[in-house]
């Protein structure tokens, strides 16, 4: 069964706005470029995806083992 995960695919402005709203801290700032979310930590809650007013995150689906 896949889990919906969310990754930075582009455009990220680096308000970090999607950081603040991640409940498990699982987006970091990556050399003052682009966020990352780590998808070891992500819930997949969405929080970010709903956060990010440039557009910049995006879902995807991770297949479980």
């Amino acid at each position: 069964m896949a889990k919906r995960k969310y990754r930075v695919a582009g455009g990220c402005q680096c308000c970090m706005t999607c950081r603040y709203e991640c409940p498990v801290g699982a987006i970091s700032l990556i050399e003052d470029v682009s966020a990352q979310i780590d998808p070891e930590k992500c819930l997949g809650c969405g929080s970010c995806f709903d956060a990010c007013q440039p557009g910049a995150i995006e879902p995807y689906e991770e297949e479980e083992a």
